[in-house]
């Protein structure tokens, strides 16, 4: 006796049991990313470094330089840019690291006593309470947040790793990327090297214009906040323009801390109205990113929904830390890419189609 499965029923059961051994796939592959984070993390980081650098270096080679010396003059010029900028900024952020974190944290305080007055009427002991354990608890696992899942000299033992892994990869993937690509595209089908290709060609010109465009708003960003800052007459400038350049680079959460960070030492030094002008500003800096240093400087890279962005954050955040939110948005830009092209591409021939047959001559 023979059982009649509806067609329906069939359908949502196929559908059921591949995307189960889909999303079984892509968990599997993410935890297996984080678990070999020390590999993983560094190529990414060489990959991104390589979309700033590769421009200098193929100006140097075009002026008749081998590419060996041409990379490693890249590189030393990096790094000498590095260290004139660190060594100029320096003393101000030693000095004023402590004096930041303060001050945050003092404007967090007097939020609670602006709120415990009129006309909000909020209870002052409890909010108190609320943001001592709040600030309490950050302390405690601040060192937790920054480095992930791992702490003491295993997190030094793969800080000093991942940073020799990415400065060798990233003079390698400078020196000879393209011959790198050719040789793993050559692993593919011949059929499919042409689609290969063109594939990581626009996956790399996507990273390339994330990188190299969220680097100049973040600049932008910086600078405009640091005149408001200025001119207003709010203390700690030069930590708040850095720790706005640095939050350019997490999209949403980055942007929401640097401000709030801002206007809270606008609060403590200054009081409510130049923490509502420095607030003013900020959404003013944010209106000019938004609608015209984005669609200028990101007009041909992957433009992601808000939404994608939060959930990639967040995914980012859970596998690798404050990494994983550096990184989070990058990727999801080359998923994006990846999608696209897999959309654009024309479906093949059936394997088996059949074949016309040819007209009869009579």
């Amino acid at each position: 006796m023979t059982s009649y499965t509806p067609p329906g029923l069939r359908a949502a059961s196929e559908w059921t049991w591949r995307s189960f051994v889909v999303a079984f796939g892509v968990v599997a592959l993410v935890y297996a990313l984080g678990y070999l984070r020390v590999v993983v993390l560094p190529v990414l980081v060489a990959l991104l470094l390589t979309t700033l650098l590769l421009p200098p270096k193929r100006w140097l080679a075009g002026r008749g330089l081998p590419d060996a010396l041409a990379t490693a003059l890249t590189m030393l010029g990096a790094v000498l840019v590095l260290a004139a900028i660190g060594t100029a900024i320096a003393p101000s952020i030693g000095n004023h690291v402590q004096d930041l974190r303060t001050g945050v944290e003092d404007g967090v305080r007097q939020t609670t006593r602006v709120l415990a007055d009129p006309p909000f009427n909020l209870s002052r002991s409890e909010l108190n309470d609320r943001v001592d354990q709040a600030l309490k608890s950050l302390r405690q696992n601040s060192g937790r947040i920054s480095t992930g899942v791992t702490t003491g000299a295993v997190v030094l033992g793969e800080l000093l790793t991942g940073l020799i892994i990415t400065a060798l990869l990233t003079f390698f993937f400078l020196k000879d990327g393209r011959a790198m690509w050719d040789w793993l595209t050559r692993l593919f089908a011949r059929d499919h090297r042409r689609d290969a290709d063109e594939l990581g060609s626009r996956v790399f010109a996507a990273l390339a214009g994330y990188v190299r465009g969220i680097a100049l708003v973040g600049l932008v960003d910086a600078i405009l906040i640091g005149i408001a800052l200025l001119i207003i007459g709010v203390p700690l400038v030069v930590p708040l323009m850095i720790l706005t350049f640095l939050a350019a680079f997490m999209p949403l959460i980055g942007a929401f801390l640097a401000g709030l960070a801002a206007v809270l030492i606008a609060l403590v030094s200054n009081g409510v109205v130049a923490a509502l002008l420095v607030l003013g500003a900020i959404i003013i800096v944010q209106q000019v990113e938004g609608h015209l240093l984005y669609p200028l400087l990101m007009s041909r890279t992957v433009h992601l929904h808000p939404a994608v962005i939060v959930l990639s954050l967040a995914i980012g955040g859970v596998v690798a830390g404050i990494i994983g939110v550096f990184l989070a948005v990058p990727t999801a830009g080359v998923v994006s890419t990846v999608l696209s092209y897999v959309r654009e591409r024309p479906a093949p021939d059936p394997p088996l189609a059949p074949v016309e047959a040819e007209p009869v001559a009579r």
